[in-house]
């Protein structure tokens, strides 16, 4: 885990530093990105897990859990915005699909703290698979695409559409996998949850 922890550390500091390279070059949205959003975020599960009534439910392998996933979303996300997107293969697609599954997970893990916290009931692993999957193919699948759509017309990045691909085939692959990613992550909640949740309680 030191190791884990080591890794992740360096990638917040590169990307930081990727970040101030990005705002010399004038470009502000991947600099705010860079330097202010993705740090925050990957810095959050640390800082969450300091909250007394998380720390004394739940041990480090939890955080470990969220900053391993954090760190697979960040390599492929930034890969993408760093050229990997410009090979002449469907690193897109293979992004939509990796990072959904990931986002289902994590959702779904939240869901349940957040909603044991406040009911003190235990809630059932269908419940946790269900929301997760709703909650990413809203916002993680449908409305991303909008967002890529509409950021790239506003802010004039490159988000939406792959250097090899008609920007509706894009679109519609993106979608695809987003879906593959999210129903297969809702699937491992469904199989593994109750086995993960054991191993985080103290």
């Amino acid at each position: 885990m030191k190791l884990l922890r080591l890794i992740y550390n360096i990638s917040i500091l590169a990307i930081f530093i990727l970040g101030i390279i990005k705002l010399i070059q004038k470009d502000y949205f991947l600099a705010f990105i860079w330097i202010f959003l993705t740090p925050f975020l990957m810095l959050l599960p640390r800082n969450l897990y300091k909250i007394r009534w998380i720390n004394h439910k739940y041990n480090k392998n939890l955080v470990y859990l969220f900053e391993f996933l954090a760190l697979i979303s960040l390599y492929t996300g930034a890969g993408l915005t760093l050229g990997l997107k410009k090979l002449p293969i469907d690193f897109d697609s293979f992004n939509h699909l990796i990072n959904t599954l990931i986002y289902t997970i994590m959702f779904g893990i939240l869901y349940y703290i957040i909603k044991n916290k406040i009911t003190g009931k235990e809630i059932k692993k269908q419940k946790v698979a269900i929301f997760a999957f709703i909650f990413v193919m809203i916002f993680g699948v449908v409305l991303w695409e909008q967002f890529q759509i509409y950021g790239d017309k506003i802010f004039g990045t490159q988000m939406y559409s792959d250097y090899f691909q008609d920007i509706n085939l894009d679109t519609k692959l993106d979608q695809m996998f987003g879906i593959i990613g999210t129903l297969t992550g809702s699937i491992l909640l469904y199989f593994k949850f109750d086995n993960w949740i054991n191993k985080w309680r103290r």
